[in-house]
Order: structure tokens, then C-alpha cells, then sequence
């Protein structure tokens, strides 16, 4: 009897200990998924930035203007179904000349 209760207090501490392990495995494992996903965040953010600055040195990338900004309130400020009707006008309208003739035409 007194081998069995000896050996049931090792077992005992060896579960305790191996519990121990888990939590830390599992904690290890959180810490690193966070800094992982950190790191790819910031990657992602820093490669945006990058972009961002290099459209804006080649002229292709600016902030709205005043009266950008005023459009693009007013047309929020109009109801859904209204907006959504308008956009459809727009796609189905119909233009004398296809859009890219007009644009070559622009471009004169």
C-alpha cells in the first residue's frame, strides 16, 4: 500500500509538472501568434505607407480638395435609394462616342 500512495504522489507531481508545461507551451504559442500577427500588421502597414509615398511623389496620389470633400458629403447626404438610383443612370447611360474616344479626344 504504501508503494501505491508514494507512487500516486509522483504521478501527481509529474501531471502537475506536465500542466505547467502545457500553460507555458500554450502561452509561448499566444505570445508568438501576437507578435506574429504585430509584425505582419506592421508590414503591411509600413509597405502601404510606401506605396502611399511613392504615388504621391509621382503626382498619382493626392489628398481631396475642399470642393472633393464638399461633393462627396453632399452625395452621402442623399438616401440610399436615391444614390442607388443614380447609380444606376450612370451605369447604364448611354454616350454618343465610347468613353475611351472621348477621352483620346480630351487628351487633344
Amino acid at each position: 500500500m504504501a508503494t501505491t500512495a508514494n507512487e500516486l504522489k509522483r504521478l501527481q507531481r509529474e501531471v502537475a509538472a506536465l500542466k505547467e508545461k502545457v500553460a507555458r507551451l500554450e502561452r509561448g504559442r499566444e505570445d508568438y501568434s501576437t507578435r506574429r500577427a504585430d509584425k505582419l500588421e506592421t508590414r503591411a502597414s509600413s509597405e502601404n505607407e510606401r506605396a502611399d509615398e511613392i504615388l504621391r511623389r509621382a503626382g498619382l496620389l493626392a489628398e481631396p480638395s475642399p470642393e472633393e470633400i464638399s461633393r462627396a458629403e453632399r452625395w452621402m447626404a442623399l438616401p440610399q435609394a436615391q444614390r442607388e438610383k443614380l447609380r444606376g443612370e450612370f451605369y447604364n447611360a448611354k454616350l454618343d462616342k465610347p468613353l475611351s474616344e472621348i477621352v483620346i479626344e480630351n487628351r487633344r
